[in-house]
C-alpha cells in the first residue's frame, strides 16, 4: 500500500458533538496505519480548540501531532480573530484559507468533520 498525506478540517467547536473525538480517532489511525497527516485546519467553531477553556483537547491535538513533527496545527486566522484570539497557543499558527487551499493541492486527501 503507498502511504498517503492528508489534510484534516475540523470545523465542529470541541464541547459541542462529537466532531473532535472523530477527527483525533481518524487521525491517529491514519497515522498508525503508515500515511502522513500535511496539516489540521481548524475552521470556524473548531477555532475554540485553542482557547483556555478546552485546553485538556488542545492537549490531545498536541499529543496526536508529536507523532508527526511535519505536520502543523492551523486555525483559520478570520475565526480566531472573530473569537478574539490574537495569539495563538504553542503548537497552533495563524493562516488564512489560503493556506487550506494550498493543503488541497499537495495532499491526495482533505477530510472534513463538521
Amino acid at each position: 500500500m503507498t502511504p498517503l498525506l492528508y489534510t484534516v478540517v475540523v470545523h465542529g467547536a470541541p464541547d459541542i458533538g462529537a466532531c473532535h473525538e472523530h477527527s483525533l480517532a481518524f487521525t491517529d489511525a491514519l497515522l498508525n496505519r503508515g500515511h502522513g497527516l500535511q496539516r489540521v485546519f481548524f475552521y470556524a467553531e473548531g477555532v475554540r480548540v485553542a482557547l483556555p477553556d478546552h485546553a485538556p483537547r488542545f492537549a490531545q491535538w498536541q499529543t496526536l501531532l508529536a507523532k508527526t513533527p511535519s505536520s502543523e496545527l492551523i486555525l483559520c486566522s478570520a475565526s480566531a480573530e472573530r473569537l478574539g484570539l490574537e495569539t495563538p497557543p504553542s503548537g497552533f499558527l495563524l493562516a488564512g484559507l489560503g493556506s487550506l487551499m494550498e493543503s488541497g493541492l499537495e495532499s491526495h486527501r482533505v477530510v472534513s468533520f463538521a
